[in-house]
């Protein structure tokens, strides 16, 4: 036993200067108790039952019209009124020139949002807004921005950077070629 102790304290390692602690971090759009019953999305038409959101619009329908549902904006539908990103793609490059190119990679990044939805309705595309030479990608959190560097990346190949923020959720992907 003896053995092991010194041999742990004889490793040359070294900690990161800071540890990112995600369970610390609070997001203001997450209500912290949540709706008391079920309440329904005024805007996308999630629903918030059991604490946590869903898309199924039969179930939609059914309780639409009953009082005891609330109608509120989805914490997702709240940071795209504000623009409150969680995520920042940003695409750069020749690569992104060429119209054909560009418009395989938007398809890609929006099959990327219709798939996270599915699983996780507030993860979505904010905005992508289009320059010359680059592309801007907003995701309402660090997750969906994460899955569509990847996804461009395993497609595409180029340089994929990702830059975590150290005291918020925030991440910044960065794909050029």
């Amino acid at each position: 036993m003896k053995e092991i102790r010194k041999a742990r304290k004889e490793r040359d390692y070294k900690p990161a200067k800071f540890k990112k602690n995600i369970g610390a971090y609070y997001d203001p759009y997450l209500a912290k108790g949540g709706p008391h019953e079920m309440a329904i999305c005024k805007k996308c038409h999630a629903i918030y039952h059991k604490k946590r959101w869903f898309f199924d619009e039969a179930v939609y329908k059914e309780t639409i019209d009953k009082k005891t549902s609330q109608k509120v904006l989805c914490p997702a539908c709240q940071k795209i009124k504000d623009k409150f990103p969680g995520g920042i793609v940003t695409l750069k490059g020749d690569f992104i020139k060429d119209k054909g190119k560009r418009d395989e990679i938007l398809n890609l990044a929006k099959n990327e949002d219709s798939l996270a939805k599915g699983i996780n309705p507030l993860e979505r595309i904010i905005e992508i807004r289009k320059t010359a030479s680059e592309i801007n990608i907003t995701t309402t959190n660090e997750k969906l921005a994460q899955r569509i560097g990847r996804a461009i990346y395993k497609a595409f190949k180029g340089k994929v950077r990702y830059n975590w923020s150290h005291d918020v959720k925030l991440l910044r992907v960065e794909w050029e070629k």
